[in-house]
């Protein structure tokens, strides 16, 4: 798994998306900036290396994205009017991130999702691990029993 970086817009807790044309007239206005049509993706070439962003559902997004990376992302950001967020729901600025408040709801639905997520899984994990238990249990039972068959025999 890497770190996903995305470029989104949002506005009372619900995410605005960002139209193809939009991105496409953003990234032309911006030194460094190219689009390839397939699949939809944004390309910054600078002095450091490149960049990729992939166009999907409205936003902007890409993986493991260096320091410049994310000041590339940052200046693109800003002249669609938007916002760059990481996996943990920090939005960056220039030199610092913090929790966007239209990210609050978001993050406890989050949150609260993983958790119930993860109490299914333990769950499972408990009954496997108690039927694994049950059939040594089983297979022990019967093995005394053939030893003890043995003894009388």
């Amino acid at each position: 798994m890497g770190y996903h970086v995305t470029i989104l817009r949002s506005s009372q807790s619900k995410q605005r998306p960002i139209s193809l044309n939009e991105a496409m007239s953003a990234a032309k206005s911006i030194e460094g900036w190219s689009y390839s049509e397939t699949p939809p993706t944004f390309e910054y070439s600078g002095t450091e290396g490149t960049c990729t962003l992939w166009y999907q559902d409205g936003e902007l997004w890409t993986k493991n994205p260096e320091e410049w990376g994310i000041n590339a992302m940052l200046v693109l950001a800003r002249r669609l009017e938007a916002r760059v967020r990481g996996d943990e729901w920090e939005t960056y600025d220039s030199d610092k991130t913090y929790l966007h408040p239209d990210d609050i709801p978001l993050r406890a639905e989050a949150e609260t999702n993983s958790k119930a997520l993860l109490s299914r899984e333990l769950k499972q994990q408990r009954f496997i691990r108690n039927v694994i238990v049950g059939i040594f249990v089983v297979l022990g039972i019967i093995g005394f029993l053939i030893g003890k068959w043995f003894e009388n025999h």
